[in-house]
């Protein structure tokens, strides 16, 4: 069994929130005055973290891909920004960090593991 149908339930949950993200920031960036001169950007990334959220739900191996730089991302930029923050703020990076981290691995594992499972079959 492949590694990208073992893993069906991890990349449903980041499809539903690159959705998530991209409506938020189409919301935020099409329909109210926040920031307007980044409005063309907001957009740009919310119609683009849409189409990655809907291939994530079919599990398209470019869309893993991407979402895994993208957790790696999130990953060390939550590293990098914990001695900056005070007191729950640091737990809270910490347990962003290793979930993201998490992410990233399996989400290598499904792209370049190996097809089989753990003994071969």
């Amino acid at each position: 069994m492949p590694a990208a149908v073992r893993y069906i339930g991890m990349f449903r949950t980041a499809a539903v929130l690159f959705v998530l993200l991209g409506l938020a920031w189409l919301w935020t960036f099409g329909t109210t005055a926040y920031h307007p001169e980044q409005r063309p950007i907001g957009i740009v990334a919310g119609v683009l973290a849409l189409i990655l959220g809907f291939y994530l739900f079919r599990r398209a191996r470019f869309a893993i891909a991407i979402s895994a730089i993208a957790a790696a991302i999130v990953c060390l930029s939550s590293v990098i920004f914990v001695p900056q923050v005070r007191g729950p703020g640091i737990l809270f990076l910490a347990v962003l960090a290793m979930l993201t981290a998490i992410y990233t691995v399996l989400a290598a594992r499904a792209l370049f593991g190996p097809a089989g499972g753990a003994d071969g079959s």
